[in-house]
């Protein structure tokens, strides 16, 4: 159990993944539809609408800048093949984290997620949930930016 802010507790849950959740409710459930629901994990990476690909950091910056805060989109990594990054606008301007493999094979966000099988699901994941990233544990995944397809 874990305490909430009025002193009661609420459950926490266990992720696929194995992680404990806490179900405490966001500051932002009040908006009517859920949070994330356009997000379905179960399609392969390259058929998500916020997969942009091989684009670079600064086009990502470009795409993101007339958006508006907690907005993204995933592109290939530039610096590792086998890995993505997550290109997010916060309030403080752009922040760009590493999507890793891991030996077996799943994917985590930075350095302290909780592993994944795919981008998708972590994606849908921190689409309801707080980012585990230093300076942006304040925030979700809320608004997907999509491919402009000419």
């Amino acid at each position: 159990m874990s305490p909430t802010k009025d002193g009661k507790t609420r459950p926490l849950q266990r992720h696929s993944s194995n992680c404990l959740v806490n179900t405490k409710l966001s500051s932002l459930d009040h908006c009517g539809s859920s949070l994330g629901e356009r997000i379905d994990p179960t399609m392969p990476l390259e058929s998500q609408f916020w997969y942009h690909g091989a684009i670079s950091r600064t086009d990502a910056e470009s795409l993101l800048r007339l958006c508006k805060e907690a907005s993204y989109l995933v592109r290939n990594s530039e610096t590792s093949k086998n890995d993505y990054s997550l290109s997010l606008k916060s309030s403080q301007g752009f922040m760009h984290m590493k999507l890793s493999r891991t030996k077996e094979s799943k994917y985590i966000l930075g350095q302290n997620s909780c592993p994944f099988d795919s981008v998708p699901e972590i994606i849908y994941f921190y689409s309801s949930r707080k980012l585990p990233i230093k300076g942006a544990e304040h925030m979700s995944l809320l608004y997907p930016v999509a491919i402009r397809t000419l």
